[in-house]
């Protein structure tokens, strides 16, 4: 991702763990403005929805429980065959099993903030008024 030629072709969502990098978005630790806001609102919605399917996922399938000894081709060729079978038994209407609320709402509480290198921040500003400043 480091290598990536612009934040055009995709970015990742981090926490506030991680520092806000051109290739990994992180939200606001401060949000003042209401694009900031909107922008923290939707990071947290989307991490959040992202979150979800990979617990729906561990618990469908308790080998993503621990540690893939597999190369990562042939663990990357695994985990999408492991996507396909879940969207082919949600498609078959196949029981889901019961979400156990790990996963908070949207309340945006963001909890503790990364304090470190943030060079990412000119492209989230980017991102924040292109898109969020109506």
């Amino acid at each position: 991702m480091e290598e990536n030629v612009g934040w055009a072709n995709g970015v990742l969502l981090g926490d506030s763990g991680y520092p806000c990098r051109p290739f990994v978005m992180t939200p606001y630790q401060n949000p003042v403005q209401d694009h900031q806001k909107k922008h923290n609102k939707c990071h947290c919605s989307t991490r959040n929805m992202i979150e979800r399917t990979f617990g729906r996922l561990k618990r469908r399938f308790h080998i993503l429980h621990s540690e893939i000894r597999m190369k990562p081709g042939k663990g990357m060729q695994n985990n999408n065959c492991l996507c396909y079978t879940s969207q082919h038994m949600h498609f078959l209407n196949e029981p889901d099993i019961q979400d156990d609320g790990v996963i908070v709402g949207n309340d945006g509480d963001l909890g503790e903030h990364f304090n470190g290198h943030q060079d990412g921040r000119a492209v989230r500003d980017h991102i924040s008024t292109t898109f969020f400043n109506h």
